[in-house]
């Protein structure tokens, strides 16, 4: 009798997720990994790993990068197009608004959109000032922290963040988890903005806005400067700043929408 597939070894709904935070453990920052190397990431039996690492090796999203470490292939180029094609390019709108801003106030203007469990850097410009916050396109970020993350975060919906924040919540301090109330995010979600201090890093103020598209939110557009240079009058201002790009950014995106169809 022939043994049973790769396909049929691999299944039920447990086993689909962890096939899929096999392929998701390949970033830029870790491009390579050992079967052994996985395993222990995932916590899984070498036996099981493997079995996930052939599957994907037969539908050709993995392979060889030496004699025992794996890589993604040139096919998952084609996930990366389909993400961009499904999307307004969000970049290029913003851009033009990010760097007005950013020539107004000479703070770092960044934008980000939700994957999943994590904000990511979409696009930024820099401030040109020697003290700046610094973040790299495609960087990570938590959906908890910085209003520019958190604002993403309440736009979930209550059971979404609730899924999300249940193993995160017993890290934080009181004040940090009286800021991811339901009430406190719904009321971020309502009004389209939110500000935070000291949330990333020691002696930032950040604030940000949603950007919006047919009424869904879609993005943030953010930015932070150092508490020393930003008295209550200059973050009023930057506030101000920051909800009148995101209206801009909405309506472009909008506007690509329309001119697409």
């Amino acid at each position: 009798m022939a043994a049973p597939s790769p396909q049929n070894k691999v299944s039920g709904a447990g086993s689909s997720r962890k096939l899929l935070s096999a392929l998701l453990c390949f970033t830029e920052e870790r491009p390579t990994w050992t079967v052994t190397d996985l395993a222990s990431e995932l916590d899984l039996s070498v036996t099981s790993t493997y079995r996930y690492v052939a599957l994907l090796r037969e539908v050709g999203l993995l392979d060889s990068a030496s004699q025992n470490a794996y890589r993604v292939t040139d096919r998952v180029l084609s996930l990366a197009g389909a993400c961009e094609a499904a999307q307004a390019p969000l970049a290029e709108i913003a851009l033009p608004v990010m760097t007005r801003v950013r020539d107004e106030i000479d703070e770092t203007v960044l934008v980000a959109r939700r994957g999943g469990a994590a904000a990511y850097c979409v696009d930024r410009v820099e401030s040109r000032r020697p003290v700046r916050l610094q973040f790299d396109r495609g960087q990570a970020m938590s959906l908890h922290a910085g209003s520019l993350a958190r604002m993403l975060l309440a736009s979930m919906s209550t059971s979404e963040r609730a899924r999300y924040l249940e193993p995160v919540l017993a890290t934080l301090s009181a004040a940090r988890t009286a800021m991811l109330t339901d009430e406190v995010l719904d009321h971020a979600h309502a009004v389209g903005w939110t500000e935070s201090f000291e949330e990333v890093d020691e002696g930032i103020w950040g604030c940000a806005a949603a950007i919006t598209s047919q009424g869904a939110v879609i993005a943030s557009v953010g930015t932070a400067a150092p508490i020393f240079r930003s008295d209550q009058a200059c973050r009023d201002r930057m506030i101000e700043l920051i909800r009148q790009a995101a209206k801009e950014i909405s309506v472009e995106v909008d506007r690509h929408w329309a001119s697409s169809d």
